[in-house]
C-alpha cells in the first residue's frame, strides 16, 4: 500500500528465506453510503472471471486502523509465484474490466496499491476471516525474519501467521510486516502471550528487533474470498 502498507500472505514454513508467496494489494477509500455498491461491484466482477488455482483473491473491510489511514477496504491478490501474479494481473483487461473500473471510479474516493512477498509462514492452511498486519521500518530484513522464526518456535498462534517484505508502493521506509489471522473478534482482542514461556519469547523477540522501528498496525475483516 502506499500510505498504509500492509499485506497478507503466508505459507507453511519451508526455507526461511524462500520467497514462497507474492501479493498485490489494492486499498480503497469508500464513503459509507457507497460501501454496498463497491462490495457488489467487486463480487460481480471477480465471481464472473476465471481465477487460477494458484491465485487467490480476497475482499475485506478495514475497521481498525490509525488516524493517518483513510482506506476502508482492501482487495488482496496472492499467488505462489511472481509469474503467476503478474500473469493474472495482466489478464484484468477488456470491455468487462473497463466497465467494472468505470463503475468503481464513481463509488471510490481514492485508490492505492502495493506489492511484496512473504518470506516465512506457519499454519498457512488455516483460513480465518480476521487478519491483522503489523508494519515495520527494518534495517536488516534477514535478522528480522530470523527473530520472528525463533519467536514462532515458542509462541503458539492459532491462525495463519507469517512475515515478509513490502517491495512496491511503500511510504516512509516501511518495508516489512508480520501478518496473523484470527477465528473471530474475541480471539483478536485477546491476542498475546498465554504463559511465562511465551512471554519470555516475546521479550527476546523485542530485544532482537530493538533497532527496528514499529510503524503501524491495522486489521481487516473478510467480506468474500473468490
Amino acid at each position: 500500500m502506499k500510505k498504509l502498507l500492509l499485506v497478507f500472505t503466508l505459507f507453511f514454513s519451508v526455507s526461511m528465506f524462500a520467497q514462497n508467496t507474492f501479493w498485490y494489494d489494492v486499498l480503497l477509500e469508500v464513503k459509507a453510503e457507497n460501501a454496498e455498491n463497491v462490495a457488489s461491484l467487486v463480487d460481480n466482477y471477480y465471481s464472473s472471471i476465471e481465477i487460477p488455482q494458484n491465485v487467490s483473491v480476497e475482499f475485506s473491510s478495514i475497521p481498525f486502523k490509525g488516524t493517518h489511514e483513510n482506506a476502508t477496504h482492501i482487495l488482496s491478490i496472492v499467488a505462489n509465484s511472481a509469474e503467476s501474479l503478474a500473469k493474472f494481473r495482466g489478464s484484468l483487461t477488456g470491455p468487462v474490466w473497463d466497465l467494472y473500473i468505470s463503475k468503481m471510479q464513481k463509488n471510490v474516493e481514492n485508490v492505492r496499491t502495493s506489492a511484496g512477498n512473504g518470506l516465512v509462514s506457519f499454519n498457512s492452511d488455516v483460513q480465518f476471516p480476521i487478519g491483522q498486519a503489523w508494519v515495520f521500518k527494518v534495517n536488516n530484513i534477514r535478522n528480522f525474519i530470523e527473530a520472528f522464526g525463533k519467536l514462532m518456535k515458542t509462541f503458539k498462534f492459532e491462525g495463519s501467521v507469517g512475515a515478509g517484505q513490502i517491495v512496491h508502493g511503500t511510504d516512509n521506509g516501511e518495508n516489512a510486516y508480520i501478518y496473523g489471522t484470527y477465528a473471530n473478534l474475541s480471539k483478536a482482542l485477546s491476542f498475546g502471550p498465554k504463559n511465562d514461556r511465551e512471554s519470555k519469547a516475546f521479550e527476546l523477540f523485542n530485544q532482537e528487533i530493538s533497532n527496528e522501528t514499529f510503524s503501524k498496525t491495522f486489521t481487516r475483516v473478510l467480506i468474500k474470498r473468490f
